[in-house]
C-alpha cells in the first residue's frame, strides 16, 4: 500500500493507495492560465475518442438503464464529470480533486453507494466491498512554463476487492489512461492559445 508524500490536496483525500497512474504535460503559458483552461475546458475542445471511450465503458450500465449515455454538452467538462456521479472534493487555484465510489468490475456498475455526495462523507466511506478513486488535475511552475498533471488513486481496502480490481484495472487501463492524455493535451491548447492573445 503506497502512501502519498507530495503536498497535493489529493494526499488529504486518498493518502494511501494501491493502484496509481499519472501523466504530465508541459504548457508553455502561466500556471494561471493553465489553471483557468483546466476549469474552463469545453467538451468541443477535446477529442471526440474521449466521449467515445467514456461511453464505451458504461455500456453495460446504459443498456441496464442504470446509467446514460455522456453527451458533450457545452458546459465546463469537470460538469461533465460531476454529473456523471464523480464527486467535488476540493478546488484551489493550482489544483482540483474530485473522487469516486464504486464496484466497478461489475459489469453494470455494482451497488450504489449510499450517503456519499460530499467530500466529508466521502473520506468517511469504509466499506471493504467498495474501492475509492481520488483524482486530481495540478498545476506547479516550471522555470518558464508550467507542469500540467493528473493523478489517479485507488484504494481497495480489502484482499478480495483488491483482487477483483486489480483485473478490471488491466482491461481499461489503457483506455483510462489515453482519455488523461488526451484532457491534458486539450487543456495545454486552450491555455497556450489564451497566452497567445
Amino acid at each position: 500500500m503506497r502512501t502519498g508524500e507530495t503536498n497535493m490536496k489529493l494526499d488529504e483525500f486518498l493518502p494511501q493507495y494501491d493502484f496509481t497512474e499519472i501523466h504530465k504535460v508541459k504548457v508553455k503559458a502561466s500556471p494561471q492560465a493553465a489553471s483557468s483552461a483546466m476549469k474552463e475546458l469545453l467538451p468541443s475542445e477535446l477529442s471526440p475518442l474521449v466521449f467515445f471511450m467514456l461511453n464505451l465503458r458504461e455500456v453495460p450500465a446504459i443498456l441496464t438503464g442504470k446509467a446514460r449515455r455522456i453527451q458533450a454538452e457545452q458546459k465546463p467538462f469537470l460538469n461533465h464529470l460531476y454529473e456523471s456521479g464523480f464527486i467535488p472534493l476540493e478546488e484551489t487555484d493550482d489544483e482540483i480533486v474530485f473522487g469516486l465510489v464504486g464496484q466497478f468490475w461489475k459489469l453494470t456498475g455494482g451497488e450504489e453507494p449510499s450517503g456519499v455526495t460530499n467530500s466529508r462523507q466521502f473520506q468517511a466511506f469504509d466499506r471493504t466491498d467498495f474501492a475509492k478513486v481520488a483524482a486530481n488535475l495540478y498545476v506547479q511552475p516550471s522555470g518558464e512554463e508550467t507542469l500540467l498533471s493528473t493523478e489517479t488513486r485507488v484504494w481497495a481496502p480489502d484482499p478480495q476487492t483488491r483482487r477483483k480490481f486489480a483485473f478490471y484495472w488491466r482491461v481499461i487501463s489503457m483506455g483510462s489512461g489515453w482519455i488523461r492524455v488526451l484532457w491534458l493535451r486539450a487543456v495545454k491548447r486552450r491555455a497556450e492559445r489564451s497566452a497567445e492573445e
